[in-house]
This record gives structure tokens, sequence and C-alpha cells, in this order.
């Protein structure tokens, strides 16, 4: 079994434009638009430890940004095990 560590050059600007599309939707308050591109950058990013983790980050501070302690809880054991 091979182990991912690096997400591939030719998927990584598809996994950078739903992060920073992420940002763009949460400063404009768009808030179920910014989650849809979390959960996007988490699909492509799924496969490869250091994305899926950093993913799985943004979804904790998203949490903590909309006061969701479902969220919050939810992301804790996921960043603690690897996602």
């Amino acid at each position: 079994m091979k182990f991912n560590t690096n997400m591939p050059t030719k998927l990584r600007p598809y996994y950078e434009d739903e992060l920073k599309n992420y940002r763009t939707a949460y400063q404009n308050g768009h808030l179920q638009t910014a989650w849809q591109h979390l959960e996007r950058a988490h699909i492509l990013g799924q496969r490869y430890p250091f994305t899926h983790n950093y993913v799985h980050w943004k979804m904790l501070q998203f949490g903590f940004r909309i006061k969701s302690a479902k969220e919050v809880l939810g992301q804790i054991p996921r960043l603690l095990i690897g996602g």
C-alpha cells in the first residue's frame, strides 16, 4: 500500500481554489456556500494526510466561528487521529 503524503500537482489547483472560494464566501457572510467549499476541499484532499488534516483544521475553526459545539466536537477527534 502506498502512503500518499503529497497531493498531485494536477489536483492541487482545484483544492486551493476550493479553499480560496471558502474564504471569499465566508468573508461575504455566505456561510452555507463557505461550508460547501470546505466539503469539496475535504473530498479533494481526503487521500493525502496533510491536505486532509488541514481541511479538518479549517472545519474546526469554522465550527468555532459559527459557535457550533457539534462541529467543534466532531472535528477534534478527527484531528487527533489524523482525519
